[in-house]
């Protein structure tokens, strides 16, 4: 069944406006009766019935509140350094959020070459939001990560449980930390080209652990999967009997 983010429901009533709704009646041809799955982006999953249909969107009525948990239990944060490539980051982007990341925080380092020449971010932070609100429509989630404009690498700090930075020079392994059971984990990403051993070592400073992911130096979009990959099959929903049994009966049904 097709799924879709909409905005407001109020008295039953919801409404899809904009390139969503587009993306419905040009590329889809969807018609009214027709029935759709719709979420809001902070939890919430609704079966609907489109109503009717004109110009300006879908009115949508909504059937049945479905009560799924797509959510990890775990809590992760992804620093990423910008890239010179924002195709990269922004693949980053939508793995992260396939893989249950909450939130993003794009990082400015020094080899982030154009970072600190940005002034005004609006612009790409809404189409970093659409490429979430997309990636979340894909995979089946209903809350969409949080992303946050972007800040300078000294402006990181050690918020959760537990907080690695991965760097390509070396670290300790993850497999170090699998006695430890935490409920938040951060990892922070450096850009193309890797972190400057300054920057390493000022997070060192502040409580980052330094983690390797093996002898080969990974792309930026390829670190933050495999490190998103690792810490939910550590200690988040990859990898769970629970999963497989959820998905099991969902089919019984």
């Amino acid at each position: 069944m097709r799924r879709f983010k909409i905005e407001n429901i109020k008295n039953g009533i919801g409404f899809l406006r904009g390139k969503e709704a587009r993306h419905a009646i040009k590329v889809l041809r969807l018609s009214v009766g027709d029935e759709v799955i719709v979420f809001d982006g902070s939890g919430n999953e609704y079966l609907a019935k489109i109503e009717a249909l004109s110009t300006s969107g879908l009115r949508l009525k909504i059937l049945e509140k479905l009560e799924i948990d797509r959510e990890s239990p775990l809590k992760t944060r992804l620093y990423l350094g910008l890239t010179n490539k924002l195709s990269s980051f922004e693949l980053a982007l939508q793995k992260a959020t396939e893989l249950g990341v909450n939130e993003i925080v794009p990082v400015i380092c020094k080899r982030s070459s154009f970072g600190d020449k940005i002034k005004n971010w609006e612009g790409k932070l809404q189409r970093w939001r659409y490429i979430l609100t997309n990636a979340a429509k894909q995979c089946g989630r209903n809350v969409i990560p949080e992303i946050y404009e972007p800040i300078f690498l000294k402006d990181v700090n050690p918020e959760m449980e537990l907080n690695f930075v991965m760097w390509e020079v070396g670290g300790q392994s993850l497999k170090k930390y699998q006695e430890y059971y935490p409920k938040s984990v951060s990892i922070l990403i450096g850009p193309e080209g890797g972190l400057e051993k300054e920057e390493v070592d000022s997070l060192i400073e502040k409580g980052f652990k330094v983690t390797t992911l093996g002898k080969r130096i990974l792309k930026v979009e390829t670190a933050a999967i495999v490190s998103l990959a690792l810490v939910q099959f550590m200690w988040g929903d990859i990898g769970e009997d629970n999963v497989a049994k959820s998905l099991n009966e969902g089919a019984e049904k």
